[in-house]
């Protein structure tokens, strides 16, 4: 059937109305995208900072774990032993001993040829400068075990400016147990520092911290990390080879004093030791004071060393007496050597406050005094003083050990601790005879931080 032109017509009108139809975008709310964004950002940013905090309150544990840094060693020095007598069956000679005896003759008279070469030749200035070097290379090596010191603290003058004081010392490094090395010096240069550097042989330098004080000793040792040093710097150092001050007579012999002996860092003197029995009256204690007739100055630290580049002393001219200020002395290193181990492993020392001596034995025998510790003085509010010790005490028994020597009574005091309560036998002189006493004491430290 034909269509009508008309109807075809609308058709077409229709389908040009279909074409031109758009389709409308909803509207955007910014207020509620603004929103969604705001809560967004805000949830990124606590999430960031709860992993943060997370991470830097896991990660110290985690890493314990995973790599656990490890304890460092102790800190101790070998005992030193006196030299045993001989047994009985030493004393009788054997076949092989003759020989030796006879070969030692015949040595001996090799030795009086050669003091009689030595005897006829005439020694000239070339012979002291050798002699001299000689002395100069026993140092060389000692001048890596000592360090210089320096003390950085803060003050302020009259007019409110602040600023920054130094002060330098010479201390040794007296162990290194692979994490930590250990360096002794006095006390007073270090004591109210705010920070402190330590300075080695080749220039390197690193910082410390305190380990122990000694108040009675004035001597203080640092920890220095080994991390903080180079390789290069941790080959060249070492610590010092500690010696003996008890073993024979150091009287006369030789002796070099290395650090700062006449106030300037990295200065050396020459001389011999004067004495070495000198007692040092320091409470709980027997320290033995070196004294050489080495001219220096009154603030001079460092070392005395024997010419095998051992230290044998810790200079220090506090205790000097009156006549003899700018004379080098030094506090002996065997009775240091406990002190030394206990400051480095950060051991507190225990503190009764007794000054004493041992009871000569012909003052035993002829005024029938008992033996023991005798106890010249007592310390102002000391553990010795409020447990009612008095001067003229004499001490025979230490927490149920005989005490025959003041010696003995520092050497039990020394394997106690702060805040350990001890018992103490004293006779205490009646009107015409000595009295038991029993008396209770509670220790305190000698030691701070």
């Amino acid at each position: 059937m034909p269509l009508n032109p008309e109807d075809n017509k609308n058709e077409n009108l229709a389908n040009t109305d279909f074409i031109s139809e758009k389709i409308k975008q909803r509207p955007i709310n910014r207020k509620k995208l603004l929103r969604r964004t705001v809560i967004t950002v805000s949830l990124a940013v606590i999430f960031g900072m709860v992993a943060c905090l997370t991470f830097l309150i896991l990660q110290p544990v985690f890493s314990d774990k995973l790599y656990p840094e490890k304890e460092p060693e102790m800190i101790s020095f070998p005992e030193e032993k006196p030299s045993e007598e001989l047994t009985p069956e030493e004393m009788f000679a054997d076949d092989n001993q003759i020989a030796a005896s006879e070969a030692l003759s015949l040595e001996e008279s090799q030795k009086d040829q050669i003091d009689q070469a030595i005897a006829s030749y005439s020694f000239d200035a070339y012979d002291y400068e050798k002699m001299i070097t000689s002395l100069r290379k026993v140092t060389t090596q000692v001048e890596k075990n000592i360090v210089k010191v320096t003390s950085i603290s803060s003050d302020s003058n009259w007019f409110t400016d602040s600023y920054e004081t130094k002060g330098s010392t010479s201390g040794l490094i007296v162990a290194d147990n692979g994490t930590n090395l250990y360096v002794l010096v006095p006390s007073a240069s270090v004591s109210d520092a705010e920070s402190i550097g330590v300075t080695f042989c080749d220039g390197a330098t690193a910082t410390a911290e305190i380990s122990l004080i000694d108040t009675i000793t004035g001597q203080c040792v640092l920890t220095v990390r080994r991390t903080q040093l180079a390789e290069g710097t941790r080959q060249t150092i070492s610590p010092a080879e500690l010696g003996s001050s008890s073993a024979g007579s150091l009287t006369g012999s030789p002796v070099i004093a290395v650090g700062s002996p006449i106030g300037i860092q990295d200065s050396i003197a020459y001389g011999i030791v004067t004495s070495e029995k000198s007692p040092m009256n320091l409470v709980d204690s027997c320290y033995k004071l070196i004294t050489t007739d080495i001219y220096g100055s009154s603030d001079a630290t460092g070392v005395l060393i024997n010419l095998k580049g051992q230290v044998i002393g810790i200079i220090d001219t506090s205790h000097n007496s009156t006549g003899m200020s700018n004379q080098i002395c030094g506090i002996g290193i065997t009775e240091l050597k406990p002190l030394i181990e206990d400051l480095s492993n950060a051991r507190p020392r225990p503190y009764l406050g007794i000054h004493g001596a041992t009871v000569p034995l012909d003052m035993q025998n002829t005024l029938n005094l008992p033996s023991g510790a005798y106890i010249s003085s007592t310390e102002m509010g000391s553990p010795a003083m409020r447990a009612g010790l008095q001067s003229g005490d004499i001490i025979t028994s230490f927490n149920g050990y005989d005490i025959n020597t003041y010696d003995h009574l520092i050497t039990r005091l020394a394997g106690c601790s702060p805040d350990d309560v001890i018992s103490i036998t004293i006779m205490r002189q009646a009107p015409n005879e000595y009295i038991e006493l029993e008396i209770e004491a509670t220790m305190s430290s000698s030691t701070t931080k």
